[in-house]
């Protein structure tokens, strides 16, 4: 016997049981029934189930043989026939138990290779018998795994847990848990392959369908199988489970794909039975928004409509919506019916995929005639009550089936344009309903020749609305009303034709008389309506400015003001700065006049206002209507860093105006300049007050985070420029020290050190590094320069020194400098370090970065010194680009 030494006293039957066990020249079925046979007509002795545990614990010891492998066979193929038999035979019943007590101790075993081998038998064995689920298998067995998932450091282990331990998740949730914490893990974020394995394995939680539902659409490594697990309904994710954030979620996903889209709709239905009409119920499909930035009905519609662009698929939910139709008379559907939403839908949504004028088979298109009576009766019965979304949500489905039809018929041309105005007379205040009204009007009068047509139909439109308020007490409702469709015609219309001589005067008395209005509600629609005709024609925003910029000096109330503002800004963005020529600047540019404009509101107490000039101001600078200055800049940094309780800024604006200066300073050389100014004037101006004014404390701390985030820009390693920024700004922060014996007080010394020190010296020249030097050396001959100032003289000194020892012992003592100028060139983990501080919120565009990468990629195809960039690699790892910290700094700033 191979690894046992026998002993004279063994029984016979042990004997023959250990040669079972490892016999060569047996097949492995028969060796088993071997060993079946051996324990069913034996009593089973403690001897026979030591002399088991002996033997596997050999072959876990000789697990590296060549005979290994047949060995873990037999256990496999041993521990399932007597799992079988557990109920039937007492005798198996103890020896599988035995096998799992074995298996239980040798998967915590302190060796690697031994829980290996355990877990490999496990996996194997679990293809046979579920492990999760057997009553045999104790408790202890679980919690055992449940640790090994937790805690093992081994990979190849793992790898050997992470499937055994996904089939226990049914049974103990923290197994979902463990999953998570692994897979959440920092050090595990280069583990794609297991984290995708996990992935595809993990079942249904709380915490798990959030994971997933965050990772379709952030971790582009494991997001399709994320996407593939929330449509696992064996694993737990139904279409119920997921809720309505999980639906919406995979909506959002699979709108982009018509094979997500197909997929999505197949699987609910084929695994919950569901017809499409219940999906559909179940994601409220009258309750859900239509905004501009989210519209989740927008949506699943077009999900829906790539499912349906399958023939066969289309073929089918037209034969289900006919028999509902045929079921009800003159083949509409009746208010009354189950799901009835749904089925108007997606009745609705087939009658735009289908046209008129298909076959019999196909069409589901109704009567005209039946169909435009009932939809008047629909119109008319809810004309003087307050829709609720859903009854909205009716008259938009009738209004958009309706407009499917043919026109070809003048008939069918006169009755959509009734139906039309009715809908705009009656349901004028409601967008949606105003939209497809506009869209009636459309199919009636298509064609860029028939502009005049729509806009004569809109002024009559109009006209009967402004007679129906002189019979009527609801003043306000009915001015808001004609605001509306006017503002969103206009929109739809896409340009103003002010040509339209009815039209532009009945606006224009409609606005003069709005903006004079005592309601504010009045005002606010009409201002949005104002703001619409201004973007949409130069000739009205030059009509209205003046009269703009005095509502905007005369309100005081806030939200009006607001409005004017972003109303003016928007002006700007539309037509450009040159439209302020038209008005009186009192001897200023139309740039000096905006800028001062945009400063002055923003020193209001008016935390809306504040955020609406600091992002209008940002897209006008990224557009370049407005010239960028140090001013408009600090403004920006004001917001993004104010600490105060009622003007700090939200997370996701402060990221936002995070990305606006990471683009911003690689626009150009000159925004990297403007950068520097910037810089200079902070600490120049403001940080060396903060001991010498303590209520200037708050703005201390502010500046101290400018200063801080300044420097990381210009520590960029893409930036437009040649020569390193910092040089400049060093260079100008110590002759301000020299010029003036008033800038030589402890408190302008000590801030404008404690700033250079931060700086990247080892990026400059020779040239530049010597001439720092010496504009340091008259500083250690200043009088009464306290101890804590030397000392950051002194390291600022050793830091140029150390840089101009490695330049010569790069270049041998010559004047060569062997250096790369740029940290992207000798550190690329430094240059991914510093961006990644950054997460912009929009994708870098090629061409604000083409200069740089053109002259990166340029100066990469020249022969490099690989000893010299070996070396600079070393000093850049040691020194980590740095950036202010005076709170956490060696000398105690603060």
């Amino acid at each position: 016997m191979d690894g046992i030494e026998e002993q004279e006293d063994l029984s016979p039957i042990i004997q023959i049981f250990e040669r079972l066990v490892f016999q060569r020249n047996q097949e492995l079925h028969d060796q088993v029934s071997s060993m079946i046979d051996l324990f069913s007509l034996s009593e089973v002795t403690l001897d026979m189930l030591d002399t088991l545990i002996e033997c596997v614990k050999v072959i876990f010891v000789n697990q590296q043989t060549n005979k290994n492998q047949r060995n873990l066979d037999f256990l496999v193929t041993l521990t399932h026939v007597t799992h079988l038999t557990y109920t039937s035979n007492k005798n198996l019943a103890l020896v599988f138990d035995a096998l799992i007590d074995v298996f239980s101790q040798s998967m915590i075993a302190v060796d690697s290779h031994i829980r290996h081998t355990t877990l490999r038998i496990l996996n194997k064995l679990q293809t046979f018998v579920d492990l999760s689920r057997s009553p045999f298998v104790p408790d202890q067995f679980e919690q055992y795994l449940l640790e090994l998932l937790q805690n093992e450091t081994t990979l190849l282990v793992l790898d050997e847990i992470i499937p055994l331990a996904a089939k226990f998740q049914h049974k103990n949730s923290q197994f979902i848990d463990a999953f998570l914490n692994r897979i959440n893990s920092a050090k595990w974020a280069s583990y794609v392959d297991r984290r995708r394995q996990i992935v595809s394995l993990i079942e249904y939680s709380p915490a798990s369908l959030q994971f997933l539902l965050s990772s379709i659409e952030t971790d582009t490594d494991v997001s399709q199988i994320a996407f593939e697990s929330l449509l696992a309904n064996e694993r737990g994710f139904t279409i119920y489970s997921i809720e309505d954030q999980g639906r919406l979620t995979i909506f959002k996903i699979a709108r982009t794909s018509r094979d997500l889209s197909r997929l999505i709709f197949t699987r609910w239905i084929n695994q919950s039975g569901d017809e499409l009409v219940d999906i559909l119920r179940l994601c409220q499909i009258s309750s859900l928004t239509e905004s501009k930035k989210t519209n989740e009905r927008l949506m699943i519609e077009t999900c829906l409509k790539y499912f349906l662009t399958d023939s066969h698929i289309r073929r089918i939910v037209v034969n289900n919506m006919k028999k509902v139709l045929g079921n009800n008379q003159g083949g509409l559907l009746s208010s009354n019916m189950t799901n009835y939403i749904e089925y108007l839908f997606l009745w609705r949504i087939l009658c735009q995929l289908i046209s008129e004028e298909d076959d019999d088979d196909t069409n589901i298109h109704p009567d005209f005639q039946e169909f435009i009576t009932h939809y008047y009766r629909i119109i008319k019965s809810s004309i003087n009550e307050k829709l609720s979304s859903t009854n909205e949500f009716i008259l938009c489905q009738y209004a958009s089936i309706l407009s499917t039809f043919d026109m070809l018929d003048i008939y069918r041309r006169k009755c959509l344009e009734a139906m039309g105005r009715c809908i705009l007379v009656h349901y004028g205040r409601y967008e949606a309903i105003i939209q497809q009204a506009y869209q009636l009007i459309r199919r009636v009068h298509p064609t860029p020749e028939t502009t005049n047509e729509r806009y004569q139909l809109i002024t009559y439109t109009l006209n009967d609305v402004i007679q129906r308020c002189q019979s009527s007490h609801n003043e306000q409702m009915i001015f808001i009303q004609c605001m509306t469709i006017a503002r969103i015609f206009i929109e739809q219309e896409k340009q103003f034709e002010s040509s339209n001589t009815d039209f532009k005067q009945l606006i224009d008395s409609l606005i003069k008389s709005g903006l004079s209005h005592n309601q504010i509600d009045i005002q606010a629609q009409t201002l949005a309506t104002l703001r619409t005709l201004m973007c949409h024609s130069r000739q009205v925003a030059v009509e209205y400015l003046s009269q703009l910029l005095h509502m905007i000096d005369k309100i005081d109330h806030p939200s009006l003001k607001c409005q004017l503002v972003s109303t003016f800004l928007d002006v700007l963005l539309v037509h450009s700065l040159d439209i302020l020529t038209n008005i009186d600047l009192l001897d200023m540019t139309p740039i000096q006049f905006t800028t001062e404009f945009v400063l002055d509101l923003f020193d209001e107490r008016n935390v809306e206002l504040k955020s609406l000039i600091v992002f209008d101001v940002m897209k006008l600078l990224l557009t370049a209507r407005l010239e960028p200055t140090s001013h408009l800049l600090k403004m920006i940094l004001d917001y993004r860093f104010s600490n105060d309780h009622y003007l700090i800024a939200q997370q996701q604006q402060q990221d936002d105006i995070t990305s606006f200066f990471y683009f911003f300073a690689h626009l150009s050389t000159s925004n990297v300049q403007l950068i520097e100014e910037l810089t200079f004037d902070l600490v120049s101006r403001y940080l060396p007050f903060v001991f010498d004014r303590s209520t200037k404390a708050y703005q201390s701390i502010l500046t101290e985070s400018m200063c801080s985030f300044c420097l990381q820009l210009l520590s960029l390693p893409t930036l437009p420029i040649e020569e390193h920024p910092y040089y400049h700004l060093a260079k100008r922060l110590l002759e301000t020290i020299h010029q003036s014996t008033n800038n030589r007080t402890t408190f302008i010394i000590k801030s404008y050190m404690t700033t250079i020190k931060h700086f990247q010296f080892e990026y400059l020249t020779k040239e530049q590094l010597q001439n720092l030097l010496d504009s340091l050396l008259p500083l250690q001959q200043y009088p009464n320069v306290p101890s804590v100032v030397s000392n950051l003289i002194k390291n600022i000194f050793d830091q140029i020194e150390s840089s101009l020892k490695l330049i010569n012992r790069l270049t041998g003592e010559r004047n060569e400098d062997k250096r790369s100028r740029s940290p992207s060139l000798s550190s690329p983990n430094n240059a991914k370090r510093v961006s990644s501080q950054f997460h912009p919120s929009i994708t870098s565009s090629p061409i604000v970065l083409q200069d740089r990468t053109n002259q990166t990629i340029h100066t990469n195809n020249e022969p490099i010194n690989r000893s010299a960039l070996k070396g600079i690699k070393r000093k850049i790892t040691s020194q980590r680009y740095t950036t202010l910290d005076f709170e956490n700094d060696a000398d105690d700033y603060f």
